[in-house]
């Protein structure tokens, strides 16, 4: 009997994931409901993994041509065949290289990320689990200055990161001579800790504006913010 695949339904597309370390989370799904795609008409995704944050940009931003890199053989195929799977599959690219390495012809309105974020300390025994997580393969000031150069004026950088890396990500972006304009601190409950943030990075010098999610009331309860910004993504939203 064939081997019955890892697969995560979303409204529009569905991700297939068993060859890849890194399954659907919801970091990913956090920064792809996020994201403002306002008049993007090229798009990069770093680190795709599944394809996820690529194929939710398509879903947005029906306008938009989609890069999607990725430098894990596996994931790079299981992302190709998501894109494949999808009615968007036109409007994708995957591309299996090191971001490092990349020089494209072009540059883009908006660079996303869902960057590797874990330290040396916390090193994975698995090979393609610490690629994917940690960041040994690209750094943080590596992925901000690297897409600044590829970045068009009026584009913008989006990630997700863990909270404490707010204060090196505001240095780096300080360095870089870039601005950060939107930024989302995220909670899993009312009572829990900052866990993530969402940032929007821009070369434009504006007001920064700052607001908080909450991703839960309790187990599996939603909060009505959380709802309103996946309900296009999750089939039970």
């Amino acid at each position: 009997m064939p081997v019955k695949k890892d697969i995560f339904r979303f409204k529009q597309f569905r991700i297939a994931q068993e060859q890849t370390a890194m399954k659907v989370g919801t970091d990913g799904v956090l920064l792809g409901a996020w994201a403002d795609l306002k008049h993007a008409h090229h798009i990069l995704d770093i680190g795709t993994g599944t394809g996820l944050i690529a194929l939710m940009c398509a879903q947005k931003q029906p306008l938009a041509h989609i890069d999607a890199i990725e430098i894990d053989p596996a994931a790079a195929c299981q992302a190709s065949e998501n894109f494949s799977n999808s009615k968007w599959s036109k409007r994708l690219q995957l591309i299996h290289s090191d971001f490092k390495l990349f020089v494209p012809e072009k540059k883009y309105d908006v660079i996303i990320s869902n960057p590797p974020y874990f330290d040396e300390k916390t090193l994975n025994s698995n090979q393609q689990r610490t690629i994917a997580r940690h960041n040994q393969q690209l750094s943080l000031d590596e992925l901000i200055t690297r897409s600044k150069k590829i970045l068009q004026p009026e584009g913008s950088i989006q990630l997700i990161l863990p909270a404490d890396k707010l204060e090196t990500v505001k240095q780096i972006i300080r360095q870089e001579q870039l601005f950060l304009n939107k930024l989302c601190f995220v909670k899993g409950h009312a009572k829990a800790k900052v866990k993530r943030i969402l940032l929007k990075i821009s070369h434009i010098d504006k007001p920064l504006k700052e607001n908080h999610l909450i991703i839960e009331h309790a187990r599996h309860q939603y909060t009505d913010d959380y709802i309103q910004l996946t309900r296009d993504f999750y089939l039970k939203m």
